[in-house]
């Protein structure tokens, strides 16, 4: 039996002020969704940490921006070309 992939959209806003906070979210997210989605844990969460803020939400979105939304604190929605 194959695992289907929901389409359900989940909204994060990223408060600019604090990027340790973000960082954090952004991996429990990761460690949440990376099973279910057949993802190596691991493997994500070293591309994510290997530089700096904007790479990792980069990397984020590669990995689950069809089913997550990343907004800026203005609530504009980083796209995963920026």
């Amino acid at each position: 039996m194959e695992l289907q992939k929901s389409k359900a959209i989940m909204q994060i806003q990223l408060d600019q002020n604090d990027s340790e906070s973000i960082a954090q979210d952004l991996k429990e997210y990761a460690i949440t969704l990376c099973p279910p989605l057949g993802h190596n844990t691991s493997k994500v969460l070293e591309e994510m940490t290997s530089y700096d803020m904007k790479h990792m939400v980069k990397v984020f979105l590669e990995y689950f921006g069809d089913y997550i939304e990343v907004l800026e604190s203005d609530h504009v929605i980083i796209s995963r070309n920026k």
